[in-house]
C-alpha cells in the first residue's frame, strides 16, 4: 500500500496560499505539508525552513527529519504556484500519470555538454566546487570517480564543456565579470564535480532513495549550488531509476513567455474555472500566481 506525502514548496513566505492549497488538495491527498521559509505561524501542517529560495534543495533536507518515520512510501514535491491536474489523487496517480511506483520522477535533465542554447546557470556549474572551507561535505557526497560512474549509469556526460559552447556562454553571460570569465577559460571547460541541470518545481522521490537524496540536497545547498542543478544532480547520484516527462502519459505546461500566459486568459483568472476545465493531457501548469487569481 503506497502512502504519499505531498510537499508544497514555497520560494517565498505566502501564508495566505496555505488555506487555498489545502482546500484544493485536501480531498485528493491525505498527507499535505507546506514547506515555508521562516514560518512562525501555528498551522499544524507547515514545516518551517531556513534557507535561500535559490537553494531550496535545502528546504527538502531540512523538512525531511519532520517526515521520516511516518511510513511514507513516496514524497511528491510541487511548487506552491503550480496547479496539478485536478484528476490526480493519491489513489490514481500511477495510472493517471504513467509514473511507475518504484521509480523517481523528474520532468527532464539538462546536460551542459549537449545543450546548444545558452543557459545562465552553465557558468555557475563550471565555477562550482563542493570543496570549500567551512562546509565539510567531502565525505558526504560521492567521490568524483564514483559520481562519474553514477552519471554514466544514467547515460549522462561528465566530459568538459565543448570549447565552442564554453565560448558561447562566456560571451553571452552578463553576470560574471572579466576576471571570473578568464579563470573559467583557463580551466578549458572542466567541471570540478559532475553536474546536471533540470526543471525542479515538481518531482517525486521514493522512500528508499530519500535519505541519500536529502543528504546530497543539503550538502549542495550548503555549498550554494543553484537549486535547478542541485536537485537533478542529487537525484542522479541517489536514484537507480528515474522516469522523465517524455516517458509518462501527461506533459507539463511551463509558462515562460507572455504568449504562454495568454493561454490562460480563457479562465478569467478564476481557479474554479481552471479546475473545472483543466486540460486533460496536462500534468501541471506553472506558474499560477494565486494572488492574481479568484
Amino acid at each position: 500500500m503506497n502512502k504519499i506525502a505531498l510537499l508544497i514548496i514555497y520560494n517565498h513566505r505566502y501564508d495566505r496560499n496555505i488555506p487555498i492549497l489545502n482546500r484544493i488538495c485536501e480531498n485528493r491527498f491525505s498527507h499535505i505539508y507546506h514547506i515555508v521559509p521562516f514560518y512562525d505561524g501555528d498551522e499544524k501542517n507547515v514545516i518551517p525552513v531556513y534557507e535561500s529560495s535559490y537553494q531550496f534543495s535545502g528546504y527538502i533536507a531540512q523538512a525531511y527529519p519532520h517526515l521520516k518515520g511516518k511510513s511514507f512510501t513516496h514524497y511528491f514535491v510541487v511548487a506552491d504556484d503550480m496547479i496539478i491536474n485536478p484528476e490526480i489523487n493519491e489513489r490514481n496517480i500511477w495510472v493517471t500519470t504513467g509514473i511507475v511506483p518504484d521509480k523517481c520522477y523528474l520532468p527532464s535533465l539538462i546536460s551542459f555538454q549537449t545543450r546548444n542554447e545558452y543557459w545562465e546557470r552553465t557558468l555557475e556549474a563550471l565555477s562550482y566546487t563542493p570543496y570549500i572551507k567551512g562546509t565539510e561535505i567531502r565525505n558526504i557526497i560521492p567521490k568524483y570517480e564514483n559520481a562519474t560512474e553514477l552519471f554514466k549509469m544514467h547515460g549522462l556526460h561528465t566530459s568538459p564543456l565543448p570549447f565552442r559552447k564554453l565560448i558561447m556562454n562566456l560571451k553571452t553571460n552578463k553576470s560574471f565579470n572579466r576576471y571570473e570569465k578568464l579563470r573559467l577559460l583557463k580551466r578549458k571547460g572542466h567541471f570540478s564535480y559532475p553536474l546536471v541541470g533540470g526543471y525542479s518545481d515538481i518531482f517525486l522521490v521514493t522512500a528508499d532513495v530519500m535519505d541519500k537524496f536529502c543528504l546530497y540536497c543539503g550538502a549542495f545547498a550548503a555549498t550554494r549550488l543553484f537549486v535547478e542543478i542541485a536537485i537533478p544532480t542529487a537525484m542522479v547520484l541517489a536514484a537507480n531509476d528515474i522516469q522523465f516527462e517524455e516517458n509518462i502519459k501527461l506533459k507539463g505546461m511551463a509558462l515562460w513567455t507572455n504568449e504562454d500566459h495568454k493561454l490562460l486568459e480563457k479562465y478569467n483568472f478564476s481557479l474554479e474555472e481552471l479546475i473545472k476545465d483543466y486540460p486533460k493531457d496536462t500534468l501541471y501548469i506553472h506558474p499560477i500566481k494565486l494572488s492574481k487569481w479568484k
